[in-house]
């Protein structure tokens, strides 16, 4: 059994089967914000960049945090996600990753330095990264830090991820849109249809290698296999044949 190391703690068993009874999204995260508190993290965001499931009015920045308000307006004006190596690494990161961590593997650029200085400043500090990705260009995670300065290095990263990525799952149940039909004729697998989506987002061969953690080869494979399945030559007609079948949604 997996336990966090409190004395109120709840274990991973009892967050799944509570997380399982939530019937909306504000009481979903507070019980992910009571859990990963035991933990000492006080600050909580929850994004989502793109998943095809869920209705718009679902997906965001921020759409459920614990961060101070004034730093939420001030990133949000200043765009700065657009910069934000945390963010940027939902899209590339396989498993939960310490900020720290980032910073001492790639360095950072001036700018992304002077962003993490500030965040610190505003009381975000000690923060891990949960990326959540799945099938059909889905980005999303979950970020927790601590308001007063801390090392997370002994932080069960195994642990957060689990949890997170159960957060996710349960609300998904709850707003998840119904799968479109596809023609079985076609069949595209859901890496294909992945790869697809990804083509319609305008995203190269090797940015697409790098979201999905394969090599240039194989999503080159992928295409030809959808160009002979939709019996197309090309990736615009592939992108407008499968978008009218239902077969992709960018």
């Amino acid at each position: 059994m997996i336990g966090l190391q409190h004395r109120d703690a709840v274990t991973f068993e009892d967050f799944v089967a509570e997380s399982s009874r939530m019937t909306d999204a504000d009481s979903l995260f507070d019980l992910l914000s009571r859990t990963v508190a035991t933990h000492g993290f006080d600050r909580v965001i929850f994004t989502i960049q793109r998943d095809l499931d869920l209705p718009d009015r679902q997906q965001g920045h921020g759409l459920l945090h614990h961060y101070p308000d004034d730093w939420q307006k001030l990133y949000l004006e200043k765009q700065w996600w657009r910069i934000d190596p945390v963010y940027r690494a939902a899209a590339t990161e396989n498993w939960a990753f310490r900020w720290t961590d980032l910073e001492k593997r790639g360095g950072y650029s001036t700018r992304q330095t002077y962003l993490m200085r500030e965040s610190e400043e505003a009381g975000l500090n000690g923060g891990i990264g949960v990326p959540i990705r799945g099938p059909r260009g889905q980005i999303a995670g979950v970020a927790v830090a601590c308001s007063q300065a801390r090392n997370a290095s002994h932080i069960d990263l195994d642990l957060i991820h689990a949890i997170s990525h159960q957060f996710y799952a349960a609300y998904k149940r709850l707003y998840a849109i119904p799968a479109p039909t596809q023609d079985p004729a076609i069949g595209l697998s859901a890496k294909e249809a992945e790869v697809l989506t990804w083509v319609a987002a305008g995203k190269t061969d090797e940015e697409i290698a790098i979201i999905l953690s394969i090599s240039r080869n194989t999503v080159d494979t992928h295409v030809r296999s959808v160009f002979r399945k939709l019996s197309v030559n090309n990736r615009v007609a592939a992108v407008v044949k499968a978008i009218m079948a239902g077969m992709i949604h960018p």
